[in-house]
């Protein structure tokens, strides 16, 4: 089946949060619980990386294994867009309709907006909102029940193979890995996990669409 929809990741697949962890890291870092027990802002980014090899929940596994009980928020206001973003959103929106499945906070319209980017999209689905969370099936499942497609017709983009390439294929999406971001530390740990094709930034996924959606561009 030709593909209708094109859902996106939010984080490391739109905007880039390199800035976002480091800040998060040095202020977990500087409370009096991880000063008391010596834990740097180096040792907990290498826990998040260790987490995201392992397919486990990053942050919270981090401050876990360390010995930490409370985590510092996570500085949305630090993210920034990726500059390949716009151009590629461009490319896609003419021939396919675009959504958004993402593990956000809340006000993940407002930011959509705040970057520039929320027209390019006919459909917003947040954790936040829905109340379930990637891998969850579920979170899925709404975005196809609000597009009115057939998980056939729809293609799943993110940057990490346990939350966005897994459970999307599961489902019988098509699936593009963007690797980049701690997800661009997972291995693919059987064929479920394997996505339909791997590019290593936003600026290669209209090719990479073109690649999978072969039967729209033949007939």
């Amino acid at each position: 089946m030709a593909i209708q929809w094109i859902f996106l990741d939010m984080g490391y697949t739109l905007v880039n949060e390199d800035a976002v962890w480091r800040e998060r890291c040095r202020e977990q870092a500087a409370t009096p619980e991880a000063q008391e027990k010596g834990v740097t802002a180096e040792m907990i980014y290498a826990e998040i990386e260790n987490a995201s090899r392992a397919y486990l929940p990053q942050y919270r596994t981090a401050i876990g294994k360390l010995g930490l009980s409370r985590a510092v928020p996570y500085r949305a206001e630090l993210e920034t867009l990726y500059p390949d973003a716009p151009d590629a959103l461009c490319a896609l929106c003419g021939k396919y309709r675009l959504g958004v499945i993402a593990n956000q906070l809340s006000g993940l319209e407002g930011r959509l907006s705040a970057l520039g980017i929320r027209p390019f999209f006919s459909l917003v689905v947040s954790s936040w909102e829905a109340g379930v969370m990637k891998p969850a099936p579920a979170l899925f499942r709404l975005a196809l029940e609000k597009a009115g497609c057939a998980p056939e017709e729809a293609l799943m983009a993110g940057d990490r193979l346990d939350n966005d390439v897994f459970p999307a294929k599961a489902l019988g999406m098509r699936t593009v890995w963007v690797r980049r971001g701690f997800g661009a530390l997972q291995c693919p740990r059987s064929p479920a996990y394997a996505p339909d094709r791997t590019v290593d930034s936003l600026s290669g996924l209209p090719a990479a669409v073109k690649q999978i959606d072969v039967r729209r561009f033949s007939l």
